[in-house]
C-alpha cells in the first residue's frame, strides 16, 4: 500500500507522522524536566533525546544525502543548518540569560554566566563540575546534532554512504555505547562536563540508526536487524548481571525507538497524520528549547496562583503552562523560525549570485 507521502514507492515531502512524534517527544522532555509544574515525572523520558537523534538521521538522509552526493558545497550545507537551528537557539539562550540575570538582581537566584560565550557558539562549557549548557540545559543535544551533522557531511564526501558503511558505523557505535554502559553499569548521559563523549556516542548511535532506517525504508527486514541488536543488549546485560535496570532501556533504545520511526513513516497511521500532529511537529523545536526559560519565568507566578501540592493545584499549573508553552512555540515557528530561515537562505543565494556587468 502506498501512503500519501510516497511516489513510485519512494518517500517524498513531509512525513507528518514523524513530525507529530517529535512534538510528543519534546513534550515528554518538558514533563521530565519540570516536575515542580507538572507534579510528576516520567522516569526515563530523557530517552526522547535518543528518539530525536534517530529522527535527525532519517530527516537528514531524506533532505541532504542525495544533494551532498551530487556536490552540494559545504558552505551551503552549513548555512542551511545554521538557518534552521541557530535563530531559535540564540533567542532561547538570551531569554534564559535575561531571566537568570533578573533573578540574580532581585536576590532569588545566582547568576553563573561564564558559559554564555561558548554556549552562544553552540559549544559546551567544560567546567570542573556541572552541566555543559547551564543556562539552557537541553541545548547539549543541539551541540551533539551539529557535530554529528558536520562529520556526516564529510563522511558522505569520502564515499561512506553505502549500506555497507551505514551498517558498519551503526554496529561500531552500538558496540561502543553499550560497551561503555556495561562497564559503567548504567545508560549514558551527555550533559555534564565529564561526560560529553557519552552524549556524542548517543548522538552517533541514534543518527546512524536513522540513516540506516531511511536507506532501508522499503525493506521490513531492517526491523529484524534492530530486534536482533536489542536482544543482544538484553543477553549481554543478563549475563553480566543488570543491577541498574539497564535492560529495559536497551530494549527501548535499540528496538522500540527505531521500529517506531520505521513503522510510523511506512504506515502513516491516521492519528499521526492530522492537523494536531502537524501542529506539534511545527512546535517541536521551540517546545524543546523554550520550556526551560519559560519555566524559569513562570514557575514562581504559578506557585503563587496555585499554592500547595494537591492534584488540583498541579493540574492547573500543568494546564496553564502547557497552553502558554504551545502558544509561544507556535508563535516562535511562525514569527521567528520560518521567517529567519527564509531570510538567511535568501542572503545566501544573494551572496552566491555571480556578479555580471561593471562594478558601480
Amino acid at each position: 500500500m502506498t501512503g500519501a507521502g510516497m511516489k513510485n514507492g519512494h518517500f517524498s515531502g513531509r512525513i507528518v507522522s514523524l513530525d507529530g512524534l517529535r512534538g510528543l517527544a519534546a513534550m515528554l522532555v518538558a514533563v521530565y524536566h519540570l516536575p515542580v509544574i507538572f507534579g510528576f515525572t516520567i522516569t526515563h523520558a530523557y530517552l526522547a533525546v535518543d528518539f530525536f537523534f534517530i529522527l535527525s538521521g532519517w530527516v537528514m538522509a531524506h533532505s541532504y544525502e542525495k544533494r551532498i552526493c551530487l556536490g552540494m558545497p559545504f558552505r551551503d550545507f552549513l548555512y542551511n543548518r545554521f538557518a534552521r537551528l541557530y535563530p531559535l537557539y540564540a533567542v532561547a539562550l538570551l531569554a534564559a540569560l535575561a531571566v537568570t540575570l533578573m533573578k540574580s538582581r532581585i536576590g532569588t537566584g545566582s547568576a553563573n554566566i561564564a558559559c554564555f560565550v561558548p554556549n552562544a557558539l553552540m559549544l559546551p562549557c567544560l567546567q570542573d563540575d556541572g552541566p555543559t549548557f547551564p543556562l539552557n540545559g537541553p541545548s547539549w543535544s543541539i551541540f551533539v546534532e551539529v557535530t554529528i551533522n558536520l562529520i556526516w557531511f564529510f563522511a558522505i564526501r569520502m564515499g561512506m554512504h553505502t549500506l555497507r558503511w551505514k551498517l558498519a558505523v551503526h554496529l561500531c557505535s552500538a558496540l561502543l555505547l553499550w560497551g561503555f554502559a556495561v562497564w559503567m553499569n548504567r545508560y549514558l548521559a551527555g550533559y555534564e562536563s565529564d561526560d560529553v563523549h557519552e552524549g556524542l556516542l548517543r548522538g552517533l548511535l541514534g543518527f546512524a540508526g536513522g540513516l540506516l532506517l531511511f536507506h532501508c525504508r522499503m525493506h521490513a527486514l531492517i526491523l529484524a536487524y534492530f530486534a536482533a541488536l536489542a536482544l543482544g543488549v538484553f543477553a549481554v546485560f543478563y549475563a553480566v548481571g543488570d543491577t541498574a535496570d539497564v535492560i529495559p532501556l536497551g530494549l527501548f533504545v535499540m528496538g522500540v525507538l527505531p521500529m517506531t520511526v520505521w513503522l510510523a513513516a511506512r504506515q502513516r497511521p491516521a492519528i499521526l497524520e492530522g492537523r494536531a500532529a502537524a501542529f506539534l511537529g511545527d512546535c517541536s523545536y521551540a517546545i524543546y528549547l523554550l520550556h526551560v526559560p519559560l519555566a524559569m519565568m513562570l514557575q514562581k507566578p504559578l506557585r503563587l496562583m496555585f499554592p500547595g501540592t494537591g492534584i488540583s493545584a498541579y493540574m492547573m499549573k500543568a494546564a496553564i503552562f502547557t497552553a502558554i508553552l504551545l502558544f509561544v512555540s507556535s508563535m516562535s515557528y511562525r514569527l521567528l523560525e520560518v521567517p529567519a530561515r527564509r531570510w538567511l537562505l535568501q542572503r545566501l543565494k544573494r551572496d552566491l549570485r555571480p556578479v555580471t556587468g561593471s562594478i558601480q
